[in-house]
């Protein structure tokens, strides 16, 4: 049935209509419609720096490691100054700062040039007060789209509001629907949001919501925090079927997943050496896409690295077939996927769950310190700690919130006798151990 599969999956080619740019695949691999072959994504933005926003909604989806919008008016005239200092806080735990203009006027009838300003500044002002992120999507004010031509030359999307689920390949980038929440649209309970969710789970759509207030903030249109909280408990325990990200990263992943070019350079008993490309702009598009590929005949389970380092993997049967899962930045470096003889957890396809990776020390044996690779597949809360061969903790390397993507740590052992020690690394709920030897 594997062979089957793998003979059956001759060449993807599916067109983007926006990028020029085509999806290639070699021979036995797929790429997730969304990430983490999930079914549906999901984007929460929030329009004009509501308090609560801060106060509330900030704090709910870091609980949750979902990640949010927050399309920024930069004027004064609007509802004051931006708080940059909040905004950058909130872009260092990997939530998106996006424009909504400079004055949050409505753009119907404005001639270019003033629309011009409108967009270009905002930009500028956005990336020149937070740094780590590009501004790369746009929500107009009003919901009244700005000019095709000059969007195109800030932008790589812009949100409208238009009260409809969005496509897996959207037609007009430019053009991204939205569902107005609360009291003023009809989008206000945690039965609403997910509603909305659930209803594109056929079509492996997009829903995204556009939020102002929260409780009484002042804000437009104000949602109950205690319904968005329940929302966002909803789509966690769901996590299998909902992908939530930010709107800036949908974009980005969609793109990117039809542009994506997967080729094998090299196929040996035991490894296959593997490019995974696009076209795209690396200083914009560089966001994982998720890679599978069929296990070739004989191989019990499978494990990856790239550029020396473990990345993050599962097995899923699917099919009746076993493919080895990973996700993987375009334009990286080569993938190499090793067989391995140990059959690991495996899971049926829809489970979402990568498990950290943490690599081996290196060196090993070592005096006086060695290096600890991990990689994590998703932001969230690490703990890195050593202890000796009595289970003692003797040292905690790292403790704290970390971002997806690959991560390392020294442990300096000058003043600890020669012997074995152990290295554990817990994130979420995933524990691995890998045992070092100090010898002086």
């Amino acid at each position: 049935m594997k062979k089957s599969l793998f003979h059956h999956s001759l060449m993807l080619l599916l067109l983007t209509g926006c990028t020029g740019h085509s999806q290639t695949l070699a021979p036995g691999y797929e790429v997730g419609v969304w990430r983490g072959f999930r079914s549906v994504a999901v984007s929460y933005t929030f329009d004009d720096a509501c308090s609560n926003q801060f106060a509330l909604a900030i704090p709910m989806f870091n609980e949750h490691d979902f990640n949010l919008t927050l399309f920024t008016a930069t004027g004064t005239d609007w509802i004051g100054p931006p708080n940059w200092t909040r905004l950058q806080e909130a872009a260092d735990q990997g939530h998106e700062i996006a424009s909504h203009s400079v004055t949050h006027t409505n753009m119907s009838g404005m001639n270019d040039s003033l629309q011009n300003f409108e967009l270009e500044a905002s930009k500028a002002d956005i990336e020149a007060h937070i740094t780590g992120q590009k501004c790369v999507t746009h929500a107009y004010p009003f919901c009244v789209a700005a000019k095709k031509s000059i969007m195109e030359k800030y932008y790589i999307a812009g949100r409208i509001c238009s009260g409809t689920i969005v496509p897996r390949n959207p037609a007009d980038f430019m053009n991204i629907s939205s569902f107005v929440c609360g009291d003023q649209g009809s989008t206000r309970t945690a039965k609403d949001f997910m509603a909305r969710a659930r209803s594109a789970i056929k079509s492996k759509g997009w829903a995204v919501y556009l939020l102002h207030g929260i409780d009484n903030d002042g804000g437009w249109s104000p949602v109950a925090s205690e319904e968005l909280r329940a929302s966002l408990d909803s789509l966690s325990a769901n996590a299998d079927l909902f992908w939530v990200e930010t709107f800036g990263n949908v974009v980005r992943y969609i793109k990117e997943r039809n542009a994506v070019s997967i080729a094998e350079t090299s196929v040996q008993d035991g490894s296959i050496t593997v490019q995974v490309t696009d076209e795209l702009d690396n200083e914009i598009y560089n966001y994982p896409v998720t890679i599978r590929r069929v296990l070739p005949e004989g191989w019990p389970s499978a494990t990856v690295s790239r550029n020396g380092l473990a990345v993050p993997f599962r097995m899923v049967e699917s099919n009746a077939a076993l493919f080895v899962e990973f996700d993987a930045v375009p334009d990286c470096g080569d993938i190499v996927i090793s067989r391995s003889d140990e059959t690991g957890v495996r899971t049926r396809r829809g489970a979402t769950a990568f498990t950290p990776v943490l690599s081996r020390n290196y060196p090993n044996p070592f005096n006086p310190s060695t290096t600890l690779h991990f990689s994590l597949a998703a932001a969230g809360n690490v703990t890195l700690k050593v202890f000796d061969a009595l289970g003692k903790e003797v040292q905690t390397l790292m403790r704290g919130r970390l971002p997806a993507g690959a991560h390392s740590a020294v442990f300096h052992a000058g003043g600890l006798e020669s012997g074995v020690y152990f290295c554990r690394l817990e994130a979420g709920d995933a524990v691995q151990v890998r045992k070092m030897l100090l010898l002086k």
